[in-house]
């Protein structure tokens, strides 16, 4: 038994802690699945495929860290690389290609066969005009200010189903919207391994991502239920460990449709009943059962995020509250909301008062009024410094956790006083 299915079989069980594995943590091991099927465990996996016409990958992992990935394909094979399957076009799977297309270029010989769903070009298309806006994102989730603005488009296109022939293998690729509207898996029938991309990531789904595109909870379910027919033995996430055992596969594609459907039902029920966002989002949680699951836990994405995306797809961008639709800006609710505390110092006061008390959450209310109402309050910034602290150490999910912490970070800059540590790498 290898390293990586060692360490995968030990995470499954319940013998490691998934948090101090976290899924986005990224090694650079490598190690065969199957015959044939090298898996490098990367921030976004990557996969390489022997075939007798070269190989094939599926995904091609990070701009940041491309070279990297390709040495550790290197280290595996020298032969040419003949296909990459994007799963989509998410900047941590599709943007390794530059480096590859460059070592084909300096070979002098063919770049590979690049394949995606239609909808990749598109994605790209957007990156492309919204560069500014995804580098400010990213930095708040990653800490990685530099947004790509290289991209290798697809030069094969599919809709619904394709079938990807090198060698003497065959690929099947099958669209399903899912974390993305571009998103596929693919199946290597052969050694039955099955890649599922983001749709399996060894944490709860990110279908709720707050700075990015829709996500589409009720059909990531469904084709997560098709996956799980096909008597996969060996399951290759697009983050974390594989899964190993076609029992197993089952059950983690199974257990994550459930938690999606639970959630989807839940929310789309109390919409029918009239509810307002607010109300859905503090009533609905996944199924407790699912609880100690070392697959689905909250540490990328959060149920309450996911809750907001099936509003925003089913129900518009209009919480329910009426005021809400037309509101007042930040800044002169917050002024309102002073001159009746007595002013900003006594708003401060409180949020301070609620800091200490455990009640941080109320706490970041308070405070970002005292900031919205005096932007240049030294007082305001600094007691949000200590806040947002405490509330980015106390957040399990990466998506909290990155924002909470950039808002630390921006009133430490504004208050001219260091920001306070962070030992996250993530």
């Amino acid at each position: 038994m290898g390293s990586i299915r060692e360490t995968a079989d030990k995470l499954f069980a319940g013998e490691l802690p998934i948090r101090e594995h976290h899924p986005l943590a990224f090694t650079g091991e490598s190690e065969e699945v199957a015959d044939g099927v090298m898996f490098c465990r990367w921030f976004a996996n990557v996969s390489a495929i022997k075939t007798a016409e070269g190989l094939v990958l599926v995904d091609t992992g990070a701009y940041f860290n491309q070279r990297n990935t390709l040495e550790v394909i290197r280290r595996y094979s020298r032969d040419r690389i003949n296909t990459a399957i994007y799963t989509h076009g998410h900047v941590d799977h599709a943007c390794g290609m530059p480096a590859i297309v460059e070592e084909a270029g300096k070979n002098h010989v063919a770049r590979p066969r690049v394949v995606g769903h239609r909808a990749v070009a598109a994605r790209f298309d957007r990156y492309k005009r919204t560069t500014g806006y995804n580098s400010v994102a990213n930095t708040r989730q990653f800490n990685r200010p530099v947004w790509p603005t290289e991209y290798v488009y697809p030069d094969t296109y599919f809709d619904h189903q394709l079938n990807i022939a090198a060698g003497q293998h065959k690929f099947e690729c099958h669209h399903a919207r899912g974390e993305t509207d571009d998103h596929c898996w693919v199946y290597f029938a052969a050694q039955k391994v099955l890649f599922t991309g983001d749709l399996i990531i060894w944490a709860a789904p990110n279908a709720g991502n707050p700075q990015k595109a829709q996500r589409y909870a009720r059909e990531w379910a469904e084709a997560l239920r098709t996956m799980a027919k096909l008597g996969a033995n060996v399951l290759v996430p697009g983050h974390g460990y594989p899964v190993f055992g076609a029992i197993r596969v089952r059950q983690v594609l199974n257990d994550t449709a459930e938690y999606l459907e639970s959630i989807y039902q839940q929310t789309i029920a109390m919409m029918n009943d009239g509810a307002s966002l607010d109300a859905i989002i503090h009533s609905v949680k996944p199924p407790e059962k699912f609880a100690d699951k070392p697959y689905l836990q909250a540490i990328y994405d959060e149920p309450e995020f996911i809750v907001r995306n099936i509003w925003r797809l089913d129900g518009g961008w209009h919480d329910g509250i009426p005021s809400h639709l037309k509101p007042a800006t930040e800044a002169e609710q917050a002024r309102e909301i002073a001159d009746l505390a007595g002013g900003v110092g006594n708003v401060i006061a409180h949020a301070m008062q609620k800091l200490e008390s455990g009640n941080v959450q109320l706490a970041c209310h308070l405070i970002d009024w005292a900031v919205s109402a005096e932007p240049d309050n030294k007082s305001a910034h600094e007691a949000r410094v200590r806040i947002f602290d405490k509330r980015a150490k106390d957040s399990d999910s990466t998506m909290s956790h990155g924002i909470f912490r950039a808002a630390a970070i921006e009133s430490a800059q504004k208050a001219g006083v260091s920001p306070p540590e962070d030992s996250r790498s993530y």
